[in-house]
């Protein structure tokens, strides 16, 4: 798994390289953030609790956009025989290696090699054998004379021209011989990929299976998209759609989406229902900060669930909330969209990524800062930004004005974000490494 690498700071100091200065900048820190966790460490604790992939044997036609979970070695060479390249006559090179137009070489036609039907026979001296482009070259023929290189004249054909020896013919294995690698773990199968297993005959691979992910958005608040009759107290629900997509771009498959109003006992009996169903991710979205109404922490524990971390020194998305129950992960993601969004982003998108065998999914570029950009808070800060390219140029980047983690226009405009530790000042024309949505 790929990992941010922002820089690790312990008490109360972090040591930030700029320029060629080292700052050492004193931080008051919440008291309740003792508690929490670093971005790093959240990193490494799921790396430690990562489930093992799965894999399945698929036929080709259901292997399109498939990750393959094993290296795959030819199972016969290409081309698999000897063949022409042309339509024309298979001839020996011995017996008109002379030939032209003022001389043209006459040979006997005594056969014909088509694409499917060889000739059984052998060539011998003087003669000639009509082929097909793709046609077996027949034996005792050792080059190919293109057609409009030649004079029919009843049973015979007079050679006109002939350059060099093995001209036009295909050799069995010069593209690749049985056993090379053709293709290594990780490739993700295309239209190129695909046809290529298919001429070799490799019928069926292995692949990565797609990781079953169930979504549970809790809310009582909240109502569908498609509501016309919204009350004044409710919002619609966008996280389940927002996380349903991010999900399926992510390449594993959605088993269920549902919907949980703010009761313990609905969300346990959800929360156990997704666990027994061979879901290898669980999301939860809402119900993990520290109200009155947010059960999903205390739901997950109820159902066997073993806590990993609960919130991280972030922002946004402080009360992420993991827990591991055997091969499942359960993520209890804040309710507010652009947090959900940031956390799926930096925790569950790389986790889907490495069960399906990825091992770096973040698209990042290096561009220069605009203006002065800071982090005064206690916590590591993704701050959304806009990007502008410039033509033979660094890239250059805007941050947003708005931060808010319930405005989703705000990941709409974004083109990216940039992690900034606390205390990390970045001057005007300062490189900075940009993560793109």
């Amino acid at each position: 798994m790929t990992l941010h690498q922002p820089l690790q700071w312990h008490s109360c100091c972090i040591a930030i390289p700029w320029s060629d200065i080292i700052l050492i900048i004193t931080l008051n820190k919440h008291p309740l953030e003792k508690f929490m966790i670093s971005v790093i460490e959240a990193h490494q604790i799921l790396h430690e609790n990562m489930p093992v992939p799965v894999t399945e044997i698929v036929g080709l036609a259901d292997a399109h956009l498939r990750r393959l979970s094993d290296d795959i070695e030819a199972p016969e060479s290409s081309p698999r025989y000897t063949n022409s390249a042309m339509d024309g006559f298979a001839v020996r090179w011995e017996d008109c290696s002379e030939a032209s137009s003022d001389h043209p070489v006459c040979l006997k036609v005594i056969g014909e090699s088509q694409a499917g039907i060889p000739f059984k026979g052998i060539i011998t001296s003087s003669s000639a054998i009509r082929i097909s482009t793709g046609a077996m070259l027949p034996e005792g023929a050792d080059t190919i004379v293109r057609v409009e290189d030649t004079r029919e004249n009843g049973e015979n054909v007079e050679i006109l021209s002939v350059k060099t020896k093995g001209q036009d013919v295909r050799y069995e294995g010069e593209e690749f011989k049985k056993g090379t690698r053709l293709f290594s773990k990780g490739m993700v199968l295309g239209a190129r990929e695909l046809a290529l297993l298919a001429a070799v005959g490799q019928y069926t691979v292995p692949v990565y299976a797609p990781p079953k992910v169930a979504i549970l958005v809790t809310g009582t608040e909240l109502a569908p998209p498609d509501t016309t009759d919204i009350k004044s107290h409710q919002i619609r629900d966008s996280n389940s759609i927002m996380l349903a997509a991010a999900v399926r771009e992510s390449g594993a498959h959605i088993s269920s989406i549902s919907h949980i109003k703010d009761s313990l006992e609905q969300t346990i009996e959800a929360v156990k229902n997704a666990s027994m169903t061979g879901n290898r991710i669980i999301l939860c979205s809402g119900g993990v900060s520290v109200g009155k109404h947010d059960h999903v922490k205390e739901a997950a524990l109820t159902a066997g669930f073993k806590e990993l971390f609960w919130k991280i020194r972030q922002k946004p998305g402080k009360p992420l909330f993991v827990c591991r129950l055997e091969g499942t992960l359960l993520f209890g993601l804040p309710g507010n969209p652009v947090s959900a969004f940031m956390c799926f982003i930096n925790y569950v998108r790389p986790v889907l990524a490495e069960l399906q065998g990825v091992e770096s999914i973040h698209h990042s570029i290096t561009a220069k800062t605009i203006k002065r950009v800071s982090n005064t808070g206690s916590r590591t800060n993704f701050i959304r930004v806009t990007v502008e390219n410039k033509p033979n140029k660094l890239a250059v980047i805007t941050e947003m004005t708005q931060q808010g983690s319930h405005m989703l226009s705000t990941i709409v405009h974004a083109d990216g974000y940039i992690v900034l530790e606390p205390g990390q000042i970045l001057e005007p024309e300062s490189l900075v490494e940009v993560f793109l949505f």
